[in-house]
C-alpha cells in the first residue's frame, strides 16, 4: 500500500466512525481529501473496494493480536479480548454496519464466512486450553458450545447495544462494562484458580 492509498483508508475509517460507512459517500471523501473523484477511483474503484480493504485491515490486525497473545491462562484470555475491544474501536464501522456489509459488499460476504470460521475454531482451542489448564471446568459439551457461542456473539454484537444504549460518541467508555460481562460469562464456568483469574482482571479494570 502506498502513501495516498494509505491516507485515504485513514481519512476514510475517520468519517465512516463519525457518520456511518452507510452515510459517506466516495464524492465526499474526496471533497474531504482535497481529490478529484477520479483520482480517488483510481485507487479505489468503488466504495465497496474501499470498505473491503478496511476490513482486511482489521481481519489482519486482529489476526496479529491472536499470534503475539497465545492463550495459557483465563487471565491472558481475557486481557487479550481488551486488545481485540480496543482494535474493534478503531473499526467501529465495521462492526456497526455488519449486517448492511454483508447483504450489499459480496467481497467482504464472501470473506466472512473464512474469518468467522477461523475465529470460532481459534476460540474453541482457547477454551480447550483453559480446561486443559484447569481454569475452567464444563459439565458436557453443551457448556462448553454455550461459552464459546456467547463470547463470539459479544465480540461481534457489543458495539450495536452500546450504540443504542448510548450513542456513538462515547463506545470507548462503555467498553469495560462488556469487559466485565465477557469476565463474568466464565465465573459459573471457573474453577478455584480461574475465579482468582477473573477477580485479578476485574481490578485491573477498575
Amino acid at each position: 500500500m502506498n502513501a495516498t492509498q494509505e491516507k485515504i483508508i485513514n481519512r476514510a475509517l475517520e468519517l465512516f466512525n463519525q457518520k456511518g460507512i452507510e452515510y459517506v459517500g466516495m464524492r465526499e471523501l474526496a471533497a474531504d481529501l482535497d481529490m478529484r473523484i477520479g483520482n480517488l477511483t483510481y485507487y479505489f474503484p468503488t466504495k465497496n473496494d474501499l470498505v473491503y480493504s478496511l476490513s482486511q485491515a482489521y481481519t489482519e490486525s486482529n489476526n496479529q493480536i491472536h499470534k503475539e497473545l497465545p492463550v495459557k491462562s483465563l487471565h491472558d484470555f481475557l486481557k487479550k479480548n481488551v486488545l481485540l475491544f480496543e482494535n474493534g474501536l478503531k473499526y467501529q464501522c465495521l462492526m456497526l454496519s455488519m449486517v448492511h456489509l454483508m447483504e450489499q459488499n459480496t467481497l467482504i460476504a464472501t470473506n466472512y464466512k473464512n474469518v468467522m470460521q477461523n475465529r470460532a475454531s481459534g476460540l474453541m482451542n482457547d477454551v480447550a486450553v483453559l480446561e486443559e489448564n484447569k481454569y475452567v471446568k464444563f459439565a458436557g459439551e453443551d457448556d462448553k458450545l454455550l461459552i464459546v457461542s456467547s463470547n463470539s456473539l459479544q465480540n461481534r454484537f457489543w458495539f450495536s447495544e452500546a450504540v443504542l444504549s448510548g450513542s456513538r460518541q462515547n463506545l470507548a467508555s462503555q467498553m469495560t462494562h462488556y469487559l466485565r460481562m465477557k469476565a463474568h460469562l466464565f465465573r459459573p464456568y471457573a474453577t478455584k484458580k480461574g475465579i482468582d483469574d477473573i477477580e485479578r482482571f476485574l481490578s485491573e479494570l477498575s
